[in-house]
This record gives structure tokens, sequence and C-alpha cells, in this order.
């Protein structure tokens, strides 16, 4: 109780001294005051949900720690807005262009998805939580209990060689795959 208590000053300590400063980094990254908004209302709710072992919120540390959460809270939002974006470009489209690229698409996926039965394990792995689930270097690393620079090699080694299988598919063809 006495832990949740402090948790709660220190949390509200941390907004009256960082509440502008975290506004102003979420602004220049997402230039949209609502959404700078959002980004320091999640970057919040994140540390209330998290306990920070920091004393003092004037500290050097914490300011860091502050700034970190919400660069990170910032940027997911601008990346959620990204792929936002990419969805409501296809509703601008009539039903016949839709449903060609949906085929193209699902063609595409399915290719992708079978290229990937052809990787072995360790890398169908990490394209797996990456593309599919949509992880984090940091979080794939920890699902599967290696370095954050094992998971970056192999994704690059993994992205290579499904490139690699995809052109020896198409060598006649002038498709192109979005490598992921």
């Amino acid at each position: 109780m006495l832990k949740a208590k402090r948790q709660v000053r220190f949390i509200e300590a941390c907004y009256k001294l960082y509440e502008h400063k975290m506004y102003h980094v979420a602004y220049r990254i997402l230039g949209d005051e609502r959404q700078a908004e959002d980004a320091v209302q999640d970057a919040f709710l994140k540390l209330m949900q998290h306990e920070v072992n920091i004393e003092d919120p004037e500290s050097d540390d914490c300011k860091r720690y502050i700034i970190t959460v919400i660069k990170n809270a910032a940027i997911n939002q601008y990346n959620k807005n990204k792929r936002t974006n990419e969805v409501l470009f296809f509703t601008d489209q009539d039903d016949e262009t839709i449903a060609a690229e949906e085929q193209v698409l699902y063609t595409e996926t399915s290719e992708i998805e079978n290229m990937m039965n052809y990787l072995p394990e360790k890398y169908r792995d990490v394209i797996y939580y990456r593309v599919i689930e949509e992880l984090s270097v940091k979080e794939t690393a920890k699902k599967l209990k290696i370095s954050e620079t094992n998971v970056r090699k192999r994704y690059e080694r993994a992205r290579e060689m499904m490139k690699n299988m995809y052109e020896g598919r198409h060598k006649n063809g002038n498709q192109k795959l979005r490598v992921i």
C-alpha cells in the first residue's frame, strides 16, 4: 500500500515537471496537437502500469527515462498512423481496383508464407515475430531468448533469402515483391 502511494506521488510529480516537455517531444514527432496529447496520455499510462525504481523525479535519470517513454509512445502513434493511412488509401478506389489489389496482396502474402516455410527455423521464427506478430526487436529477442543484435542479423538474412527466392521464381516477370 505504501509502495502504491509512493508510485502515485512519483507519477504526479513527473506530470507536473515534465508534461509540457513531453508534449513538445511528441509534437515534434507527430506534428499534430491532439495526437501529441494522446501520446503524453499513453506515456503516463505506461508509467503507471510499470513500477519505476527512480526515487527523485527531478533527477537526470528520471528525465531521460520520461523522455524515452514519450519518444516511444509518439513513435508508436506515428507508426500506427502510417499503417492506418495505408489502409485508408485503398478505400479511395473503386471496388474492382480494390478486388484486384486484394487478389495481388493475397497471392503475394501466400507466396511470402510459402517462402517462409523454406527458411531455416531460426530465420522463420524471427520473420514470424517481427512481421506477422509485429513485435519490436527487443520483444522478439525476449521471446526467442536471443540478443537484439542476433534478431536484427537473422531478420536481415531472412529478408535476403526471401528476396532471392522471390527473384528466382520471377526471373522473367516484371513483378516486384515488397520486401518486409
